[in-house]
């Protein structure tokens, strides 16, 4: 990715809070019982989490499954992201794929309440790997 580090920080902070957005738009469908659009808004979520992750290491987003396949090798492979974590984006886009998909699926309350404090999990390691990277980089860099 061919980004200076202005560019960089900037979509950066963009996707962060598409992540965000995605979260309230999450607990809003939560609130008004509308599962089918929390399936969807809570696995945008991680994926806009994993989308920050990767345009702060240099890493292009080409697909969603080429973001599970390039998040597992360089992240989850490595031991920089638990593997019990890595199965919520999996599990998430499993949910949206069948909610968006199949209108004879209906996701249920106990689906989006059991994945919801996952979701913040998921992001809060997220969050931590970047802040991580970004300490070591400090330090190394001195």
């Amino acid at each position: 990715m061919g980004l200076n580090e202005t560019d960089r920080a900037t979509l950066v902070e963009l996707y962060w809070e598409r992540c965000k957005k995605a979260l309230t738009a999450t607990d809003n469908a939560i609130s008004s019982e509308d599962w089918y659009c929390a399936a969807n808004r809570i696995y945008y979520a991680v994926f806009y989490a994993v989308c920050t992750l990767f345009i702060k290491k240099g890493i292009p987003i080409n697909s969603h499954r080429g973001i599970k396949v390039i998040f597992n090798k360089e992240f989850v492979a490595t031991g920089k992201i638990s593997h019990e974590t890595s199965k919520i984006l999996s599990q998430l886009e499993t949910l949206r794929d069948k909610a968006d998909y199949n209108v004879l699926f209906e996701a249920t309350k106990e689906d989006i309440m059991n994945y919801r404090p996952k979701a913040d999990a998921f992001i809060a390691e997220i969050k931590t790997l970047m802040d991580k990277e970004t300490t070591d980089i400090a330090i190394t860099n001195n």
